[in-house]
């Protein structure tokens, strides 16, 4: 049987052989649309002009007003396990070494069976790259996460051949070491998967144990949705991105719309995937001895890490900000609840996109400090209560709401730009209510007009 590897769809073919009950993946280069010109224009890290940089998808993402508003995240007490082609960890831009002292703290290379992960070629470049969008420290080209330390797991060999067997032999890897370093290891990146576009799992799926016991740590799994949405023109997902106990991630263009290669359903968030520019090996170009390489790479391998990244600063805040029972569910509802949606004319659904400056600031600006939900509905007004929260807008009623605290909050989000109307009646003998909306990022938008039993804000 043929299928693709999701890792590198965006720039390689690949072949899956059934041999010895084990899954194999061999790769080979193809002239394909989105890396032909990637491969042909490395990106000079001196030289700001060319290419598409991360700053570009940090814009887009909220990202830059992150590290600039809040520079004291940076992932900085926590560990993210890259399972992929290894980290090239003499790059600058990721620690220029490999140990306790330096920002790779360690791994294993599970296709050599020893503890030198590098990103070998000529079948390389992956793992660096996606570490980089992870947490490169380059002034140009900054990771989401730039203070956090790495685990590089290896689990394909020089040539691009891998098994599933590996995968699952890391993915009880990092429950075994989750706790071994200085900084636990919170979230795993997985920007691979095989040609499968279902909303359920195949029938040889053999991660799922893993991923569970990964969930019941608190891990953060992020997964590629997969490269194929152009092949089924359906909504679905890659394995493994299809299980149940994974975060699976989409890919979005510089205008914020889903890519046109990217699966999708609906339970992906979606973050910036396309011509991302990252750190890359030496040996890709010009083997001139000095790791200080960047290239550009489209796919949703490229939007997984920008969304572990992200949780690892939501994360971070959670717990500068007092949050209990912090784990992949309540990073993920939160994406969810201050996420942007994405209309797809495709498939005709609307999708999550994350919003990272909302993300942050619906943390770090509440009056509440997590305690009563783990941080799953907070508000964005300071010393505000706790918000009720009604989803996405649209024409309906809640009936008896009680105010006799003095005052209650509710939140609603709007898919689409147009008019809301907000109105509330009352009986005039029981009191009067006075209407207040607020923007997400706390600018009053409008004092609701008062009358005899009713109030209402356009």
């Amino acid at each position: 049987m043929r299928a693709r590897l999701g890792r590198l769809l965006v720039c390689w073919s690949a072949r899956m052989e059934q041999l010895e009950d084990r899954l194999l993946f061999t790769v080979q280069p193809i002239p394909d649309f989105y890396l032909q010109d990637i491969l042909r224009a490395p990106i000079d890290p001196l030289d700001v002009g060319l290419g598409t940089f991360l700053a570009d998808a940090h814009r887009q993402s909220g990202a830059d007003y992150v590290h600039s508003q809040y520079s004291q995240l940076r992932g900085s007490r926590q560990t993210v396990a890259i399972i992929d082609t290894g980290i090239a960890f003499d790059h600058y831009a990721l620690g220029n070494g490999f140990g306790h002292s330096y920002r790779v703290v360690g791994g294993w290379d599970f296709a050599e069976g020893d503890a030198n992960p590098y990103d070998d070629g000529p079948a390389g470049f992956h793992g660096t790259h996606v570490a980089g969008i992870v947490g490169s420290s380059d002034s140009n080209h900054v990771g989401v996460a730039s203070g956090v330390d790495l685990v590089a797991l290896r689990v394909f060999n020089d040539q691009g051949a891998g098994y599933f067997s590996w995968v699952e032999q890391a993915l009880r890897w990092v429950h075994q070491n989750r706790n071994a370093y200085e900084n636990p290891i919170t979230t795993v990146n997985l920007s691979l998967g095989v040609e499968w576009n279902a909303n359920s799992i195949p029938q040889w799926a053999n991660l799922e144990d893993e991923f569970a016991q990964l969930a019941a740590d608190g891990v953060f799994i992020a997964v590629a949705a997969g490269n194929s949405f152009q092949n089924f023109a359906a909504a679905g997902l890659s394995y493994p991105a299809a299980s149940p106990y994974v975060v699976p991630v989409a890919s979005v263009n510089g205008a914020g719309n889903l890519s046109s290669f990217s699966q999708r359903n609906s339970r992906v968030l979606a973050a910036p995937g396309e011509r991302i520019a990252s750190t890359a090996p030496d040996y890709l170009y010009g083997f001139n001895g000095i790791t200080d390489d960047f290239v550009e790479a489209s796919g949703t391998s490229m939007a997984t890490p920008y969304l572990a990244g992200a949780a690892v600063l939501v994360r971070e805040a959670m717990e500068l900000r007092g949050y209990q029972q912090i784990n992949q569910q309540t990073i993920y509802d939160h994406f969810r609840q201050t996420a942007d949606m994405v209309f797809d004319g495709a498939t005709g659904g609307s999708y999550h996109r994350i919003n990272l400056r909302r993300a942050l600031d619906n943390i770090m600006l509440s009056g509440n400090n997590g305690g009563q939900n783990g941080g799953g509905s907070n508000n964005n007004q300071p010393n505000a209560p706790t918000v009720e929260d009604w989803g996405w807008a649209h024409d309906e009623q809640h009936a008896s709401q009680d105010l006799a605290g003095g005052e209650k909050w509710y939140r609603v989000r709007a898919s689409r730009s147009g008019l809301l109307t907000v109105a509330a009646s009352y009986q005039a003998s029981g009191g009067s209510a006075q209407m207040q909306v607020y923007s997400a990022d706390q600018r009053l938008l409008a004092n609701g007009q008062a009358g005899v039993g009713y109030a209402r804000a356009d």
